[in-house]
């Protein structure tokens, strides 16, 4: 059990890329900005005339083999589109860990480039259900370039679906984003794509990724270990706050982290301590980390988490098996489920086995470190309290991204994304390629 105090993670702040003095975001407790995020007075306006958008089914299937019952609702990859009514520049944004298209942060990216003149594609995570079972070749996510690979296919068909959808619509260029894991993902895209040179994004933001990927999710994954003072019992709060994200996904057929934080804690935020709040983060994350393993069990039928030749509906509850898979942590995952899986296949090929090393190596900006440094249309947004990085993280990040990276002082992780400083620097970024006094 570890004891939570202030300094369970490294929180620093790189003057020389953002001072703390010019920055005004208010909250400055990395845990109360990751579950509070900004107050809504200080978003920017984003008001104006109705978007037009609407949900495109992909039609042409990018997953192979039969949907199970349990998923029977989701028999279609789907994006959500948004178009304006003149020649635009069209962004890409591929959503974080666990989320689908239409999440809370997808939302507010859409309406902030929307208003700025783009037209907006949401994508869902590759680690979300419904891309799980629509969108992978392998329904097993978790390696950076294979999820690259996929998100790549789905751009393209989107590419091809809007054509059949608008014909007249014309698009100018073609730009990428995505937050935290999406944002991992977006640099792996930029690659793959600079490689195949199919789609040609004119820019890519980078907007909080995890750099060294073990390290963020050994970050995250302690913190449902944090005890908490006043507590005698931590686990009776697990299992509360366990029960509230399972109540939230009963409802809601998916889990928006964000949107489940805010249900779960409600007014409670701010009388909330910090080992509270903490642990809470830590348990939304576990619980994304369930989800993921129930449907990549369920698709894959290794039977680990529910038995082989058990049935489940749609409409049956899944809250047993996700209290099973609630004892999983992501490496579990890579080593009972997704290398087995990869290597078997690998073995196949006459390719080498990979180890999870090997697979978290793949996984993590530094394997691009050649290809970040030279490539002058990527940059990226971090703030230096942020739960999933520490200083080698942000080190690397100033020293391959040097002017192509804004690190803010605090703001946690995502905290501050809808704050108004932010926007303007990821609105500024996406059109001119640079960040105001970076």
């Amino acid at each position: 059990m570890i004891h939570f105090r202030a300094g369970l993670l490294v929180l620093f702040c790189l003057y020389t890329l953002c001072s703390g003095a010019s920055y005004q975001y208010p909250i400055q407790n990395p845990f109360l900005s990751t579950v509070m995020g900004t107050p809504e007075h200080l978003w920017p306006d984003l008001s104006g005339p109705a978007i037009n958008e609407i949900n495109l089914k992909i039609y042409h299937p990018l997953a192979t083999g039969p949907i199970p019952s349990a998923f029977s609702n989701s028999r279609r990859a789907t994006v959500r589109f948004a178009w304006q009514n003149r020649p635009a520049p069209l962004i890409f944004l591929v959503a974080g860990t666990g989320a689908r298209f239409n999440a809370s942060k997808v939302e507010f990216l859409k309406r902030v480039f929307y208003r700025a003149g783009f037209h907006v594609v949401q994508l869902s995570s590759p680690t979300s259900s419904d891309f799980m079972v629509n969108a992978s070749n392998t329904h097993l996510p978790g390696i950076s370039r294979q999820d690259a690979s996929d998100l790549y296919r789905l751009m393209q068909a989107s590419l091809k679906r809007i054509e059949q959808f608008n014909q007249r619509l014309v698009i100018n260029d073609i730009y990428l984003a995505g937050y935290s894991l999406g944002a991992l993902d977006a640099a792996f895209v930029g690659a793959l794509d600079d490689r195949k040179e199919v789609i040609g994004f004119q820019r890519i933001l980078l907007i909080n990724p995890p750099v060294y990927l073990e390290r963020s999710i050994q970050n995250l994954d302690q913190l449902t270990r944090v005890k908490v003072q006043g507590v005698d019992d931590t686990t009776e709060l697990f299992n509360r706050f366990f029960d509230q994200l399972a109540e939230y996904f009963r409802k809601n057929n998916h889990l928006d982290v964000d949107d489940s934080l805010k249900e779960v804690i409600g007014r409670e935020v701010e009388t909330m301590s910090d080992g509270e709040l903490a642990l809470l983060i830590g348990v939304a994350f576990r619980f994304s980390i369930a989800s993921m393993v129930f449907t990549a069990d369920i698709m894959n039928r290794t039977g680990l988490i529910v038995p082989e030749g058990q049935p489940i509906t749609v409409t049956e509850s899944r809250t047993p098996f996700f209290h099973r898979s609630m004892h999983w942590n992501f490496q579990q995952y890579l080593e009972r489920l997704l290398l087995p899986s990869l290597n078997l296949h690998r073995r196949q090929q006459g390719d080498s086995l990979l180890t999870r090393k090997d697979a978290f190596l793949q996984s993590s900006l530094p394997v691009l470190e050649r290809w970040l440094k030279k490539s002058k249309n990527i940059g990226v947004m971090h703030n230096a309290d942020d739960l999933i990085i520490d200083q080698e993280g942000l080190s690397f990040i100033y020293d391959t991204f040097g002017q192509r990276a804004k690190i803010y002082p605090y703001g946690g992780h995502m905290g501050n994304l809808q704050f108004s400083a932010n926007v303007q620097d990821m609105v500024g970024f996406i059109k001119t390629g640079q960040f105001p006094d970076a």
